[in-house]
């Protein structure tokens, strides 16, 4: 048989136990609340794919293949709290491919403006998709997600690129005005 005396002991357990899990619940309601009245530690965002474009459109896909257009995706946003912090492109999986800064000040109220070139930090160029842009904010100690994503086609090049090689020197010429 159970013994009735010991069920009184544990009694006052489950009350306790509810009355914690309401106060928490509130607690957790409250602060929600606050959090949803601070203003927005980045704002402003907006992402350019760099490079020439053919028809003055402005393309949502960069292609980072070397042809000078399209290669390259500029990311700018504004902070409303100065702060120090590391801004990484991430890829599938949340694992970060590219470190855009690593411990740089941004001054409040600020318009900020990275460039990224396509690549990875081993400088090989990821594959086609999406990817997005982390902030860890470390004063605030906030980890953000900035909102979109920046999408990547890789392609071969179509055509002459009309870029100049970065390997081959440029011959530069002088031209010299003589007069009789």
């Amino acid at each position: 048989m159970d013994n009735p005396a010991g069920s009184r002991r544990l009694g006052w357990l489950a009350p306790l136990t509810i009355g914690l899990l309401v106060v928490a619940t509130i607690a957790a309601f409250v602060w929600s609340q606050r959090l949803k009245r601070e203003p927005l530690v980045i704002d402003r965002v907006e992402y350019r794919v760099l490079g020439f474009t053919t028809n003055g459109e402005a393309p949502t896909v960069f292609s980072p293949n070397g042809d000078c257009k399209r290669d390259r995706m500029s990311i700018n946003f504004r902070t409303t709290k100065s702060d120090t912090a590391d801004v990484e492109i991430i890829g599938l999986g949340g694992n970060p491919i590219r470190t855009l800064a690593r411990d740089r000040f941004f001054k409040r109220y600020r318009e900020h403006t990275l460039v990224w070139n396509g690549r990875k930090d081993d400088g090989r160029i990821p594959r086609t998709g999406k990817f997005r842009v982390r902030v860890t904010m470390h004063g605030e100690g906030r980890v953000l997600y900035l909102p979109g994503s920046i999408r990547i086609h890789n392609y071969e090049p179509r055509g002459p690129s009309g870029c100049p090689d970065p390997e081959k020197p440029v011959a530069v010429t002088k031209v010299v005005e003589v007069n009789p």
